[in-house]
């Protein structure tokens, strides 16, 4: 009676570490329920566009401007090579800042509706506010900047 209670226990814990999530599996997850693997991706296939527009606007030589799409796509190949070094960083930031048991409350809570949904609207919503942060609070922080430096200006002068 005692083997068995001693084998039924000891398959129990054989076998439920067996099938539990480690936390770099759980943080992992998490990443992917984020989304933030692939928003990596459309981040560096959207900024092919801009790069190419910036380098183009300071050529002037045709040949010059015809190669910086080509120089844009290979750098962005470059970095989506470099895509599992920047998930392992991300994994290891996930680690570093947060326990086995937040990572599984966060993956409990992103697979609910409304962790969908919080995922789902947080790329517009940051949008906004970076947006209405650009329109309402930078010009405000320019003009404040400047009479801190012509006040700066005239203190230097003295």
């Amino acid at each position: 009676m005692k083997k068995t209670v001693f084998l039924l226990l000891f398959s129990v814990c054989f076998f439920s570490g067996a099938f539990a999530q480690t936390k770099q599996e759980s943080i992992k997850e998490l990443i992917h329920i984020l989304k933030n693997d692939s928003m990596i991706n459309k981040t560096l296939d959207a900024m092919i566009p801009s790069m190419v527009n910036q380098m183009q606007s300071q050529m002037k030589d045709s040949t010059a401007k015809a190669r910086s799409m080509e120089v844009a796509k290979m750098a962005m190949e470059s970095a989506k090579e470099a895509m599992p070094k920047m998930m392992d960083l991300m994994t290891a930031s996930y680690d570093k800042y947060f326990t086995e048991q937040e990572i599984k409350a966060f993956i409990t809570f992103y697979k609910t509706p409304a962790g969908q949904k919080y995922i789902s609207v947080m790329p517009e919503m940051m949008k906004d506010i970076m947006g209405n942060m650009m329109k309402n609070f930078i010009p405000d922080m320019k003009k404040s900047m400047e009479a801190k430096m012509e006040a700066l200006k005239k203190k230097e002068q003295k």
